[in-house]
């Protein structure tokens, strides 16, 4: 889809048969989260599988870690160019994926052991092109130091996709053809809003049947709140996370009463305390009406008020980040 040729060599065998599921890794030089997303996977209940670890370029031990899990099911492809971003490494997965559903996971995402399972159930009912779970997105604690708390992420205001919620491509999985109907990610700096989100509002606007699954299938770290994520190569959050899903059989459970709590007072603190919100929010249906029915996502012009041009948002996402700083 983005015209190019493989750029590395594979550090796992094809599969003789064609999976289920194609899992499409994106990644960029951070093998130490890396590693804690390829062994989320390989815990999952459902195990018809493939996984394709796209690399923009990589420059460290990426294909190292990835060879190290020794599984044929899984293989790796380093692009010969760095594009400074998602849209080109998950095109290109895209173009490589065999299996009858399609999944993506960031490279500093968790799935929940039964998140492929359910994705999978809901798309052989044939009554969906796309599915997406919420997400529990870790933040950093502010009652205990070196702790995590949780909120969700993903919910859609009513049963059925709106563009007024953010939903990690983490959580979805849709149907192979779909991509085909609806085109390549397209590059950031050609946005206002995400490439994901764009990508999933054009396959809403195509007619496409999306479907919420109410359920947390996924733990989101966000690098984008984490200063200097990228040039420091380590991750205490990723470590903790790990551990909790491997050791504490309670994890899940408190992790789902933690996103809970914290959306209820989230709900609260919104519908009580800034009323203006709400106001805000109803003067601008009319603009948002007509932004989608122009094919524009309706985010955009809250985007374009906080970051200015288009690409604006990547712009300081990589600023924060420290992408383009060397690694320590």
């Amino acid at each position: 889809m983005d015209g190019h040729e493989d750029g590395g060599e594979d550090s796992g065998s094809f599969l003789k048969t064609t999976p289920r599921v194609s899992v499409v890794i994106a990644t960029w030089n951070r093998s130490e989260v890396l590693k804690h997303a390829i062994r989320s996977v390989l815990a999952s209940t459902f195990t018809d599988w493939e996984m394709i670890v796209v690399g923009d370029a990589c420059t460290d031990d990426t294909e190292t870690c990835v060879a190290s899990f020794g599984d044929p099911r899984i293989r790796f492809v380093n692009l010969p160019q760095n594009s400074g971003g998602q849209s080109r490494p998950n095109n290109h997965g895209i173009t490589l994926a065999s299996g009858d559903y399609v999944a993506f996971l960031n490279h500093d995402d968790f799935y929940l052991p039964d998140h492929l399972t359910a994705c999978v159930a809901e798309l052989d009912r044939g009554e969906a092109d796309l599915v997406w779970t919420a997400a529990a997105v870790a933040h950093a604690s502010p009652r205990a130091a070196h702790s995590l708390t949780f909120a969700l992420e993903g919910v859609p205001p009513a049963a059925g996709y709106s563009p007024f919620a953010f939903y990690s491509a983490s959580t979805w999985m849709f149907r192979r053809p779909l991509a085909d109907s609806v085109g390549p990610w397209q590059d950031a700096a050609s946005l206002y809003v995400t490439p994901s989100q764009a990508w999933l509002f054009r396959a809403w606007r195509s007619g496409a049947r999306l479907r919420f699954l109410s359920r947390v299938g996924v733990v989101v770290v966000w690098s984008g709140v984490r200063p200097d994520s990228y040039a420091i190569r380590k991750s205490r959050d990723h470590e903790l996370l790990a551990r909790w899903m491997r050791e504490d059989a309670d994890f899940p459970a408190r992790m789902l009463e933690e996103s809970a709590i914290n959306a209820a007072q989230t709900a609260i603190a919104t519908r009580h305390h800034a009323p203006g919100g709400a106001i805000a929010r109803l003067l601008a249906r009319p603009i948002y009406k007509l932004l989608i029915a122009l094919d524009i996502h309706p985010s955009s012009l809250g985007m374009f008020i906080r970051h200015g041009r288009k690409g604006g948002f990547i712009r300081h996402h990589r600023r924060f980040t420290g992408i383009e700083q060397p690694t320590r």
